[in-house]
């Protein structure tokens, strides 16, 4: 009898097999004779430009990741290189999972493997994650306040609201988490003070070793939290900075990829876009958002790519923002969990 897969493994077939039939479907729907010719004159300078895009947003979250370890102290530091493996494996993992589910377990991980305690790490990977939320919920209110509904259509407005309301509570309780530190482990003596976590933690040896080893890396998490909240003002601006840069190397792809074909929209307009998908994707419990991230992609920029060039279109966006990175995490994954 076979075993059953990973859920890892689950969850990578069943992305790419939803990714690559909505890919298809959009492909094959929208084909005209113009499309096959429009693929004699793509312009590989930008092409070119894209691979380009992707080394650079690597190198951009590996040094955010850098500076958020080497907050915890003199001693705490990561390579570069290191770093820029951590966010590919983090890709991946949150990639083959619903919700991104397996982002936080993958970039802890892969920080334990560099030296950090798991309360350190958990630390770095919880204010990676809230800054990152932070930006893009800053920037998805932004919009909602100034287009007043008119930035989409009114189901996708829906959705996005949605998921604005859901970001908004994401942040607020990462916040919560990051500001008062001390509550895990009071949780924690909450849950001994019961009777059933009595029984769980303290009334036998294997207990008291999983209690006190909580407790130690809770105690870590705590210490790392307070030197993360004495960030310099110099320190927290460049990071901001980074994850606003990341961002916008990953937003710009799309109307790097159309100038390829010869068919430029308005860039701003592509990025407001580019980022209400993005919002949106994340809280779909599809492994990567796929099926939806190539729908929606098409429904919007159908309004200015001509239909003979938007199936090319949504394939090439998602193999450079989505196939390429999971290929790199794959690898970088793989190598991490050799023996």
């Amino acid at each position: 009898m076979a075993s059953p897969l990973p859920t890892w493994k689950k969850g990578l077939g069943i992305s790419l097999a939803l990714s690559v039939a909505a890919s298809l479907f959009i492909f094959v729907y929208y084909f005209e004779e113009e499309t096959l010719e429009s693929l004699l004159f793509v312009r590989a300078g930008y092409l070119l430009l894209a691979v380009l895009l992707i080394a650079l947003l690597c190198a951009i979250e590996g040094l955010r990741i850098k500076l958020l370890v080497s907050s915890l102290g003199k001693d705490k530091d990561i390579r570069l290189v290191d770093a820029v493996q951590i966010f590919l494996m983090t890709f991946f993992f949150a990639s083959v999972t619903p919700f991104h589910a397996g982002e936080w377990p993958a970039h802890i991980y892969g920080l334990s493997r560099k030296g950090l305690s798991l309360g350190e790490s958990s630390a770095v990977t919880l204010t990676r994650s809230f800054l990152t939320k932070l930006v893009l919920t800053i920037s998805a209110v932004t919009l909602l306040v100034f287009f007043r509904g008119r930035l989409v259509t009114n189901f996708f407005n829906q959705i996005f609201i949605y998921a604005v309301f859901i970001s908004i509570c994401t942040v607020l309780l990462l916040l919560f988490f990051l500001w008062k530190p001390a509550v895990l482990s009071l949780l924690l003596q909450k849950v001994v003070s019961y009777s059933w976590g009595r029984y769980f933690f303290l009334d036998t040896p294997r207990g008291k070793k999983i209690y006190a080893f909580l407790m130690h890396e809770l105690q870590e998490y705590l210490y790392a939290t307070r030197s993360i909240n004495r960030f310099k003002a110099v320190t927290l601006t460049l990071i901001i900075i980074l994850t606003v840069a990341y961002w916008f190397c990953f937003f710009s792809i799309a109307p790097v990829l159309l100038l390829g074909l010869n068919k430029p929209v308005p860039f701003f307009l592509s990025l407001i876009w580019l980022a209400v998908i993005q919002m949106i994707i994340i809280y779909v419990p599809v492994p990567g958002g796929s099926g939806v991230a190539e729908f929606s992609l098409a429904s919007l920029f159908m309004l200015f790519v001509p239909s003979s060039v938007l199936g090319i279109f949504v394939m090439s966006w998602r193999f450079f923002t989505y196939y390429v990175l999971l290929f790199l995490g794959g690898l970088v994954s793989l190598s991490s969990f050799r023996p």
